[in-house]
């Protein structure tokens, strides 16, 4: 691609035998244009344009690092050396990020190189000024902002080309990659890589524009994120077969193969939330067309074609252009425990975060709760009913809208809230997403209406509260789950010292024989009272204790104990506390002793089990009854019912409760109503 023997003796000739006036203006010449890290990749398609514009015809590119002593030697100045060699940090939800600190360098040809050169800088930096992306230049640079921190121009020579790398054009081998041995899970919610790909003789003038859409979204809303590209003179045989929208057999397969092997291309690699969706939403309306846009259809032909064009190094991630990064992992943090090409194989693991519901924002729709956490494809690895100190409640308020959170505090301590450890891809932004805009009128899909419907209009003031950010919901989790959580160990939680529970840390035989006469305990109204009104303790009124094992928890939707659950607060169930156990060999013997059920240790094995406080009239011995009558309007229940465990007489059931619930002992805000 660089200027072989021939047409260096072809110019050398045509300079000897031209005069001194024609010269600067008929002889072509070669030169390296370095854009800082200063400038972001959503600024990348705009200055490929503006070259075009100016006459430059792009010969290669690619992204190096450079080091002080490789910019030195280039001939930039000290304060060039901390703009183009040090990577930038923006501000992302009150967090300082570092981002990538590769320069794009650009190997481009025109006439008059030297004289055209001088003045490319600052033609650059007016483009950018006249498409508004100066501020996203200020964003990363806290000094002055000039041209020459932004930009900076050498001649092409060897010496150059080897400081710069010399790889505009290498492309991996990948003949020895074995694809069958890979699965490609793919996951709407998670980042997926994609391939983008730019064809045709005149793609900085046309199909650039496309490209400016891609990684600039004017409305302000979460770009793609460019991870590597590169561009290619001419196709190989290969390379258009791969890239090819058409299937073997198909009557536009040679032909297509034909036509992208004649022009060059530019090939991008993209990452975003929903990358493969949303792409394919900003495609041409007579997509694949003339072949000009190309995407990769599925993360199986999106990992090939990475293998194909990008090694592992020229992946280099760019946060700038991810306003969502604060719901995910720090990048340094290897979410898979390999390479960015195993994340593409083996798919991202989930996240951990926190939902809590404020008081008297829950006990009535507990069970629509579990349903709509369920159909959202959250795992549920943690709950407590729990009332906050004032320690947890300040720590819970840390939004930033917040000036005075007094009457936040008082809400937060009024009575018992609902605290849910839950599990997901994405589990930090979706829940975000779920919760909706701050805005009520804004909200758009049917889990925000319902959600807003049944919890409040906005984020600050309604009865739910959701970690706010990636290190929010770590820090929430082991705020209000301290002991750890139900679920196997995954490298995330590993790293962020969150324990996976292999036994309940609570359930003890001490306070079971210590409260086990405590039958009857004055119900503190600091507890509150269920919406429905104050809760009186008749003559008949016992509390009992359900507990729900993990095979109905991970039931496939819709979850039927969840709609059991709302039948039984209709009927008169109360419900006072829960939490989400663990339990080990030793506990789940105990309990199936307590509970004289011989199956119950079998159904407790199969992992964690909610159990849950009720409160009603005869529920310590007659619970069956309950649950029959509750049956005969819904039989499909009785595949639930057969399944759950709980006391059939007082005795049992008081020394259950005292066995899981250690709260329920004199000083507690329960009471246990045996009578």
């Amino acid at each position: 691609m660089i200027q072989n023997s021939g047409e260096t003796e072809d110019r050398v000739s045509h300079i000897q035998t031209s005069s001194t006036a024609s010269l600067c203006a008929t002889v072509k010449g070669d030169l390296f244009l370095l854009v800082s890290p200063v400038v972001g990749p959503c600024c990348y398609s705009y200055i490929l344009s503006a070259c075009a514009k100016t006459g430059f015809s792009l010969l290669g590119l690619q992204r190096v690092q450079l080091s002080r002593k490789q910019a030195q030697s280039l001939g930039l100045t000290t304060r060039q050396v901390a703009a183009f060699c040090h990577a930038p940090t923006v501000s992302l939800d009150g967090e300082q990020v570092e981002l990538s600190s590769h320069c794009l360098v650009l190997l481009m040809r025109r006439e008059s190189t030297v004289r055209y050169s001088s003045r490319l800088p600052i033609g650059l930096m007016n483009e950018l000024v006249v498409e508004g992306l100066i501020g996203s230049i200020q964003a990363r640079f806290t000094d002055v902002v000039g041209p020459e921190v932004c930009f900076y121009t050498i001649p092409y020579s060897k010496n150059h080309h080897n400081v710069l790398g010399g790889h505009m054009w290498t492309v991996p081998e990948s003949s020895h990659m074995v694809l069958s041995k890979y699965a490609y899970p793919s996951c709407p919610d998670a980042e997926q890589v994609v391939i983008l790909t730019l064809t045709g003789q005149n793609i900085m003038e046309n199909e650039i524009k496309f490209l400016h859409k891609v990684l600039r979204d004017p409305a302000g809303q979460e770009e793609f994120e460019l991870l590597a590209l590169k561009w290619v003179s001419q196709l190989s045989q290969r390379q258009a077969q791969e890239l090819n929208p058409f299937e073997i057999g198909d009557r536009e397969w040679q032909n297509s193969v034909q036509s992208l092997t004649s022009t060059p291309a530019l090939i991008l690699a993209l990452r975003r939330v929903r990358a493969f969706i949303t792409l394919r939403q900003q495609l041409p309306h007579n997509y694949p067309g003339s072949l000009r846009v190309l995407m990769s259809p599925t993360p199986e032909t999106a990992f090939r074609q990475t293998c194909l064009f990008f090694s592992e190094a020229e992946l280099v991630p760019d946060h700038s252009s991810r306003p969502l990064l604060k719901f995910l992992p720090p990048h340094h943090i290897d979410t898979t425990g390999h390479s960015l090409y195993s994340y593409m194989t083996l798919g991202p693991q989930p996240l951990l975060t926190l939902a809590l519901f404020k008081p008297g924002a829950w006990r009535q729709c507990f069970g629509k709760i579990l349903t709509l956490i369920k159909q959202n494809g959250y795992t549920l690895v943690g709950l407590r009913v729990l009332l906050l100190d004032s320690t947890m409640a300040s720590a819970l308020i840390h939004s930033p809208e917040k000036q005075d959170p007094t009457e936040e505090l008082e809400y937060l301590r009024s009575g018992p809230s609902l605290a849910l450890g839950l599990l997901r891809v994405n589990a930090v932004m979706r829940l975000w997403e779920l919760m909706g805009p701050e805005d009520p009128i804004e909200a758009r899909t049917v889990d925000q209406t319902l959600w807003r419907a049944q919890f409040g209009s906005d984020r600050l003031h309604n009865g739910i509260y959701g970690s706010r950010s990636y290190r929010n919901a770590i820090e929430d989790m082991k705020l209000l789950f301290p002991s750890g959580v139900c679920c196997a160990e995954t490298s995330l939680m590993r790293y962020e010292q969150i324990s996976s529970l292999q036994s309940d840390p609570e359930a003890s035989l001490d306070h079971d024989h210590l409260h086990t006469s405590q039958t009857a305990v004055k119900f503190s109204s600091e507890f509150g009272q269920v919406p429905a009104g104050p809760l009186v303790c008749t003559a008949l009124c016992q509390t009992t204790c359900l507990l729900i094992p993990s095979s109905l928890l991970q039931q496939s939707q819709p979850p039927l104990f969840s709609e059991l659950l709302q039948r039984l607060f209709r009927t008169g169930c109360h419900l006072l506390a829960g939490r989400l156990c663990m339990l080990d060999k030793k506990q789940r013997r105990h309990m199936c002793e307590l509970l004289r059920a011989s199956a119950g240790e079998e159904l407790l094995h199969e992992g964690p089990c909610l159990a849950i406080v009720l409160q009603a009239d005869n529920a310590a011995t007659c619970f069956d009854i309950i649950l029959e009558r509750v049956c005969r309007e819904r039989p499909d229940f009785r595949r639930v019912t057969r399944k759950l465990l709980y006391p059939r007489f007082k005795k049992e059931a008081v020394k259950l409760l005292c066995y899981l619930f250690d709260d329920f002992g004199l000083d507690s805000h329960h009471r246990i109503a045996l009578q």
